[in-house]
């Protein structure tokens, strides 16, 4: 009886030493999703800003700038830029990635360039063609290094090295809604567009367009790249906070439950123990 006692007492603290690591990780999460999603709310603004400037200027473009960035390559295979997490413990933040990439994307006519250690791992195994893997970008999320991965995707795409290229990330829709989503960042289809907004009066541009095209497009290229892994890194922190907040939910079922059982035990021990020394006394 007194074993059982001391093993149940160990798991409750055991249980508990747990807990107060889930409890620090959530609020890590929490402090982490508050700075991401201020950056991603801020950079919104810009990237709508560069998304007009070269929309309108694709609109005066003729068509042989156009099908410069906006026609599939003689290439064989498509570029999947996929982003997940370096870092485990956030629900099915990852798994739900992964499902979609295995769903969704070619094995036999796709690349696949990671960023984060999971997708890395995960698509290695599974035998996956990786070209590169930028696994530190999501861990700071610094411009100069995302501006790296810019400039090979758009110079992969036009040396003809590959059909197109495509991002899958996670789209936050709230705090309990993530789901894996994918763009394409070449062919540019969407200048197909004219909805340009009408401002009144045609801009007045310092250079000639074809000029400005290759000025602005490796910009909207990393500021895309840059609001995708940083809208990703909310996702995977929501993703996180909540996963911890389950197992603290958990942990605290699981001690009630214990607790509970230890009392019981305890007191039919401690019942057996009188009955013990009535029955001796009964007995002289």
């Amino acid at each position: 009886m007194a074993a059982n006692l001391n093993k149940t007492k160990r798991r409750i603290n055991s249980i508990n030493s747990t807990k107060k690591i889930t409890k620090a990780m959530e609020l890590v999460a929490t402090v982490k999703l508050k700075r991401f999603k201020d950056i991603m709310f801020k950079g919104a603004s810009y990237y709508e800003a560069i998304y007009d400037i070269v929309l309108s200027l694709f609109s005066k473009a003729d068509e042989q700038i156009k099908l410069q960035y906006n026609v599939n390559k003689d290439a064989p295979k498509d570029l999947i830029i996929l982003i997940t997490s370096n870092l485990g413990l956030c629900g099915s933040f990852n798994n739900d990635s992964f499902k979609f990439v295995e769903k969704n994307i070619s094995k036999d006519e796709s690349v696949l360039l990671t960023i984060g250690n999971k997708g890395k791992d995960h698509f290695k195994k599974l035998g996956y063609e990786i070209d590169e893997s930028f696994t530190s970008i999501n861990e700071h999320i610094e411009y100069d290094d995302i501006a790296k991965l810019g400039i090979y995707a758009l110079n992969a795409y036009l040396s003809n090295k590959y059909r197109s290229v495509k991002v899958i990330y996670t789209k936050y829709v709230n705090s309990i809604k993530f789901v894996p989503n994918l763009i394409n960042l070449f062919p540019l289809s969407f200048y197909e567009q004219n909805n340009v907004n009408d401002i009144g009066y045609s801009p007045i541009y310092d250079t000639d367009i074809k000029t400005l095209i290759e000025q602005i497009i490796p910009i909207y290229i990393n500021s895309t790249l840059y609001q995708l892994i940083v809208e990703t890194t909310v996702s995977e922190q929501a993703s996180r906070r909540n996963a911890m907040d389950n197992a603290n939910d958990n942990a605290d079922e699981l001690i009630s439950t214990l607790t509970l059982e230890y009392n019981k035990a305890r007191q039919a021990a401690i019942t057996a123990e009188i009955t013990e020394v009535v029955s001796s006394s009964i007995n002289k």
